[in-house]
């Protein structure tokens, strides 16, 4: 068996075993975000820690937020129709669009909350919790980091713009719950104010990644260019076909996981009609198996003359 039939056996392997993650990742952030929170919640009414409960909080919302995917998802992969010749890819844009104003929201709400109780640490208000929060919040960063790490793998294969912004979400959920384990020591050796300036530093991380979220989302929406490696990738695997003799135009937009192209060639002008829709065909077959994720190309073509 020669290496290049290996290499193709274990690609397909890989898709299939990606294929097989997707359609579970989103399960697998529902129901960890779901136990996380429970947990959390528990651990924070045991020990008094305030911290732990608004970190429960967060996972909360990663629950909420995964549902939203769920549906966004299972909506953005039906087939293209007539009323939806694109296909229904954009709806992931929406479900990100709407999931960061409710982030940015929920982030400047607790920042106005910690900056009060700061001022009530000032004057020795707050009570350390006990130690238990500081494991459970080590929990957290643990089984956070792992789900990042795998949520991440498959958003990456499959080029799902949501399941990449739950990557985020949970990497910055594995920082937040780091520092509570750290805010909860500090509170027991005295250092009162950590527990509130952890969730001020939390807010403005979770404000950060929120506008990066909104602007990739407005991004999709509004059709912005996907970026410069795939279109010329388009443009270097249509000049290698017999007859292509310059790409005069290249343009491409995003639905969901999906790529769209618009672009025109220039053939030889001794061409005629029939050799050039041959020539666009090949064209269009050849993106079509050379770039990922490219559903649907639209040609057009014309004589070349220098």
């Amino acid at each position: 068996m020669s290496s290049n039939t290996i290499a193709v056996n274990g690609d397909c392997q890989l898709y299939k075993e990606c294929s097989f993650c997707e359609k579970r990742a989103v399960w697998v952030c529902i129901f960890s975000s779901l136990a996380l929170t429970v947990f959390k919640v528990i651990v924070g009414f045991i020990s008094g820690s305030k911290a732990i409960l608004g970190d429960a909080l967060y996972s909360f919302k990663d629950f909420v937020i995964s549902i939203v995917v769920m549906i966004g998802m299972r909506v953005s992969g039906r087939p293209a129709d007539e009323r939806h010749p694109y296909g229904h890819g954009k709806v992931e844009f929406l479900a990100i669009l709407f999931m960061s104003i409710f982030i940015i929201i929920a982030a400047v709400f607790l920042f106005i909350h910690s900056i009060k109780d700061i001022m009530m640490s000032i004057q020795n208000k707050i009570m350390p919790p006990t130690l238990i929060a500081f494991w459970a919040a080590l929990i957290s960063m643990i089984a956070y980091y792992r789900l990042t790490s795998y949520i991440n793998c498959v958003g990456e294969r499959v080029k799902s713009p949501v399941l990449k912004v739950n990557a985020m979400h949970s990497h910055s959920d594995a920082i937040s719950s780091a520092l509570v384990a750290m805010a909860v020591l500090g509170t027991n050796f005295g250092i009162f104010f950590l527990d509130p300036f952890v969730a001020i530093i939390e807010t403005l991380d979770l404000i950060r990644l929120s506008s990066k979220m909104l602007n990739n989302s407005i991004n999709g929406i509004m059709d912005t260019q996907v970026d410069g490696e795939i279109t010329r990738k388009i443009e270097s695997i249509a000049l290698l076909v017999p007859g292509v003799r310059k790409v005069s135009r290249v343009i491409t937009r995003q639905a969901g996981s999906n790529v769209y192209a618009d672009m025109a060639i220039k053939i030889d002008p001794h061409k005629t009609h029939e050799e050039g829709y041959l020539i666009m065909n090949q064209v269009r077959d050849s993106i079509l198996k050379g770039v990922k994720n490219i559903a649907g190309v639209n040609l057009s073509f014309e004589p070349y003359f220098s």
